[in-house]
């Protein structure tokens, strides 16, 4: 039935002599190209070359004209096509869609809820406080059964509870559940407080080898000898001294240095 309410009544006609017109044109751009161009007839092709543009110029205006008038009777059927028929498609496609989305996305969100209560009780159960469902990334869709959601609840918690096992066993667990429970990645967290306490040990015995040096018996150059300096006994008089040398340490063993002069009272500069 459908297919009987539109038909095309009559083709439209056009007057066809390209035919003839094409054996023109073949002989005027044989004579045309045949030419010898030199420096004495270079003006005369390019006034044939000229003529042959304006001719297909002509040509390109009259197909234009064609192609127009061809098309006129079509897009007025477009036109009354679109308002009697494919917009009162579109237009119902669009509000049952929208009806369709309305009860689907209240029977999607019905269905998240019931797996994000169960997220909960879960994780209560397994004793987690640190966790929240969207952390889960799990994908809900209303193809996807409800034991497979649940199950992919489960699955996220118990990954939770073994890397608190395995935290437990750790030398600095405390300071590992910290960034743990930041990131959620217990390889990541061990081995970052591991290299934190690898330089905190580093720093520590930096700063005892200086203090070992720091306290050593201070040894002077002079021309002539060398003067040991040492703490004066009660019966000795305090001899003032002033001695230059140059310190190279890490910024936190200077400021240790400083401290230890001002502390014994070694006024510098």
């Amino acid at each position: 039935m459908i297919k009987d309410l539109i038909e095309i009544k009559q083709l439209p006609i056009i007057e066809e002599q390209l035919k003839i017109v094409s054996k023109e044109i073949d002989e005027k751009v044989k004579n045309v190209t045949g030419l010898v161009c030199t420096e004495e007839t270079v003006k005369a092709v390019k006034e044939l070359r000229a003529s042959l543009n304006k001719d297909f110029k002509e040509f390109e205006t009259k197909r234009k004209d064609v192609k127009e008038k061809v098309l006129a009777p079509y897009m007025q059927f477009e036109n009354v096509y679109k308002e009697y028929i494919s917009d009162k498609f579109k237009s119902a496609d669009i509000e049952l869609k929208s009806k369709i989305d309305s009860v689907e996305n209240e029977l999607k969100a019905k269905k998240e809820q019931e797996v994000k209560e169960y997220f909960e009780e879960y994780k209560i159960a397994n004793e987690i406080d640190f966790v929240q469902y969207e952390q889960a990334k799990i994908n809900v869709t209303l193809s996807a059964s409800m034991k497979s959601l649940k199950e992919q609840a489960a699955a996220f918690i118990d990954r939770i509870v073994d890397d608190l096992n395995l935290i437990e066993t750790q030398e600095h667990r405390t300071e590992i559940l910290v960034e743990y429970k930041q990131n959620l990645n217990v390889s990541y967290s061990i081995q970052l407080v591991k290299n934190r306490y690898t330089q905190i040990d580093l720093e520590k015995k930096k700063q005892e080898e200086f203090m070992k040096e720091a306290n050593k018996t201070v040894i002077i150059p002079n021309k002539e000898k060398q003067e040991i300096l040492q703490a004066p006994t009660k019966e000795q008089k305090e001899e003032v001294l002033t001695v230059n040398f140059k310190a190279t340490a890490t910024r936190a063993l200077l400021k240790e240095l400083k401290n230890f002069m001002e502390e014994r009272g070694i006024k510098y500069e």
